[in-house]
């Protein structure tokens, strides 16, 4: 079992370099430079914390001083990480949302509220934490940084769910890269729980069954990325992408851009017309609106 655990640590930067080299490759690196961003954190901290776990054979360091400036590091490249992940996740729904562009200006005014409410919140948990003298930097540092994680680790998962719903609305598949960006995101986040309560429940050390599966479970996150961004995308994908023409989100983006506007004002006290004819008015915009065309009638004189 600790042979196979050694053997996916080291593994790991070369599977992270891997998976950056096929998305370059499939040409998504300026359509998404978050996600770019992101697995370039990746590969870079997955080469400097295992350089950092073999610095004694190159250099002479004191374990003690060895052991935190690997904590420190992690738990650094932990936070930022939880960042860009909340950065991939608003851009991948940009991307998807992009033939519906009323929707996705709601949803990104969403992501601006919700980015500002964790940091208020983040803020006062600091706060807070600080003020509490048992506490020491390191315990707030790893406590903020899995506080963000799991916050972005509920959205990862609400992200997949409303992908695996809306993808074909949306004029898109499931081989589509963004599906597998947020697949292998939703998979990562429920190993995220999972090895979190299970290192809580049996107080586990960096060798453990925990970790082992951890990074088995991130191994396979690797290798589906790695899968998708080397599957040739379908035409209608390099292209514009359309929605369907029966898709119900062509409905909600027009409500979406109509709550985009304010309705005219009117005077108080001063008349338009007559009540008929404002009636007659509404009217005859319903029917040209639905393109309602009367039927013809004969009559026959007997």
């Amino acid at each position: 079992m600790l042979t196979a655990e050694h053997f996916l640590v080291y593994a790991e930067p070369f599977l992270d370099l891997v998976v950056l080299v096929a998305f370059l490759k499939a040409g998504l690196g300026r359509r998404l430079p978050a996600t770019r961003n992101y697995l370039g954190l990746r590969v870079g901290s997955a080469f400097l914390l295992n350089s950092m776990l073999e610095i004694q054979h190159l250099f002479p360091i004191a374990k003690v001083t060895q052991c935190y400036l690997y904590f420190y590091t992690y738990w650094t490249l932990y936070l930022i990480g939880a960042v860009l992940i909340f950065l991939v996740i608003r851009e991948i729904y940009s991307e998807l949302m992009r033939p519906v562009p009323q929707l996705r200006r709601l949803g990104l005014v969403v992501f601006r509220w919700v980015l500002a409410i964790s940091c208020i919140i983040a803020g006062i948990i600091a706060v807070s934490a600080g003020m509490t003298p048992m506490h020491t930097f390191a315990d707030r540092l790893v406590y903020t940084a899995e506080l963000c994680l799991h916050s972005v680790s509920v959205l990862e998962l609400c992200l997949l769910a409303f992908i695996a719903l809306t993808i074909h609305s949306l004029g898109r598949s499931f081989r589509s890269p963004l599906f597998g960006i947020a697949l292998g995101l939703g998979i990562q986040a429920a190993a995220d729980f999972v090895i979190f309560a299970i290192t809580r429940w049996e107080h586990a050390k960096i060798w453990s069954v925990a970790n082992l599966l951890s990074e088995v479970l991130t191994a396979i996150v690797l290798l589906t990325w790695t899968t998708y961004f080397l599957l040739p995308q379908r035409q209608e994908e390099c292209g514009v992408i359309t929605v369907p023409t029966p898709s119900p989100l062509i409905r909600w983006n027009d409500v979406a851009q109509a709550l985009g506007h304010g309705s005219p004002r009117v005077a108080a006290g001063v008349s338009t017309g007559f009540f008929l004819q404002d009636v007659e008015r509404v009217v005859d915009r319903v029917l040209a609106r639905n393109q309602f065309t009367e039927p013809k009638t004969t009559s026959k004189v007997s």
